[in-house]
């Protein structure tokens, strides 16, 4: 069985960004926004927070909207649809990335958050790994895994002890 441990990669993301119009709440994205709020979904979709709330742009970033095929991103909102946008208007085109469908209400920590007591590693989508910022959904209540703004990875570790299930053996060999 491998013994608990705090992991540390280092990921290096690498990406042409684009030629792309300077950045600014467009019509469609204020629309969207008050679309989310009106509807309930203004809280973190990670923990629910309702402070220092950000809308992501969830399958496709900004950055890359000269370079994306619409068509895929349409297509993979309907797969993860998280909020039921991508079923509610599967017969609409998806024409700019400010698009309902392509947004997500997350709270600065699950955002952009970094947390540098750590050494830089962070709890935001834009600085951890898919599956670890998506196991700060996904884990049991106390046991996330990922250390939280001001958290060491000493106190991270006894906190998840607290709260997770025993290791499972591993099945034996046939």
């Amino acid at each position: 069985m491998t013994a608990e441990h705090a992991e540390h990669r280092v990921l290096r993301d690498f990406a042409i960004d684009p030629d792309h119009a300077d950045r600014t709440a467009s019509a469609a994205f204020r629309e969207a926004r008050r679309r989310l709020e009106q509807d309930g979904h203004f809280r973190c979709y990670v923990c629910g927070s309702t402070e220092n709330l950000q809308v992501h742009h969830r399958a496709g970033e900004y950055m890359f909207a000269n370079v994306l095929d619409f068509e895929k991103v349409k297509a993979f909102c309907e797969e993860w649809d998280v909020y039921g946008y991508g079923r509610l208007l599967k017969n609409q085109p998806l024409v700019t990335l400010d698009d309902v469908r392509n947004q997500m209400v997350l709270c600065q920590a699950h955002h952009t958050g970094v947390n540098h007591e750590d050494g830089g590693g962070g709890t935001g989508i834009h600085s951890c790994s898919f599956p670890t910022w998506l196991a700060q959904k996904l884990a049991l209540p106390g046991a996330d895994p990922v250390p939280q703004p001001g958290e060491t990875f000493e106190a991270a570790l006894a906190r998840i002890q607290r709260h997770e299930k025993p290791a499972a053996a591993a099945p034996a060999a046939a």
